[in-house]
């Protein structure tokens, strides 16, 4: 049997406080959330310690988890400017002291930028570097989302890991993200380590006149179904992750209540829990 961990991305809750995305995700059934961590979004790392502290006693009266952290510094991380990526490697440590407070296992990040040059790989890596090495006395993991112009197949995706050199540094492994590049995202998945796949991501698309269409899993055409009994085969123990973006397309996904249901459903038919 699977030993997976189904969390959902509170992207799926606009307009909800924190604590009701948490209490919707544990009626849905899920395992655990990942906090959409923003100025705008469910918590922020300028949260008191008394609000963490409710979070925290919320989930586990709801016998859920705070899984992660969900960041989105990625393109101060490779700025030219000196100056801004040490506040961008600031931000993060202040994510990851956020995730320690609140029980979570891992941070996500964007790898960078539009431009995909050596110059910005370099600065990511240096950026990654220096967070890592916080990250690792917290006991955090840091995870680099496939989505961008620097993480976005295998073989870069290996590239930034080696050059790291960070055990605490992980992939996020955004399916539809490399379905999109135009890449295979089995293929690409099978040649990075699954020890450094801390989580993997779902969420689906139909292409109509040049634009992805999100829709509910199972109804596009990202191609779910060999991920999944990839990492069965695998015996992978990772977190899987819905990618509901309501809080991107409200008018073109259900509301919560009506499609979580269906979409965990579906994951968990997938890896046959």
């Amino acid at each position: 049997m699977s030993r997976v961990k189904f969390s959902v991305f509170t992207l799926a809750f606009p307009g909800r406080t924190a604590e009701e995305a948490l209490r919707l995700a544990a009626e849905v059934g899920f395992d655990g959330v990942d906090m959409r961590t923003n100025r705008d979004g469910h918590i922020y790392i300028d949260a008191s310690r008394e609000v963490r502290r409710r979070l925290v006693e919320l989930a586990d009266s709801l016998n859920i988890k705070i899984f992660s952290v969900y960041s989105y510094l990625g393109g101060d991380l490779v700025s030219p400017d000196p100056g801004v990526r040490e506040r961008a490697v600031q931000e993060l440590v202040a994510h990851v002291d956020l995730a320690v407070d609140l029980g979570a296992t891992y941070v996500r990040i964007f790898p960078g930028t539009k431009e995909r040059t050596r110059e910005n790989y370099e600065r990511f890596i240096e950026s990654c570097r220096l967070a890592c090495r916080e990250a690792e006395d917290r006991g955090v993991y840091i995870g680099m989302e496939t989505h961008g112009e620097l993480a976005y197949s295998g073989d870069t995706c290996n590239l930034i890991l080696e050059r790291v050199g960070s055990e605490f540094l992980k992939v996020v492994y955004d399916v539809a993200g490399v379905h999109m590049q135009g890449l295979n995202p089995l293929k690409e998945l099978r040649e990075i380590d699954l020890g450094h796949v801390i989580a993997v991501q779902f969420h689906d698309f139909v292409k109509e006149e040049g634009r992805w269409r999100p829709v509910l899993l199972g109804e596009g055409e990202v191609p779910h179904e060999g991920i999944a009994k990839y990492l069965k085969d695998m015996g992978y123990e990772g977190f899987i992750v819905d990618e509901y973006e309501k809080w991107w397309h409200p008018h073109e996904l259900p509301d919560p209540e009506e499609g979580l249901p269906h979409e965990l459903s579906y994951l968990k038919k997938l890896f046959e829990v």
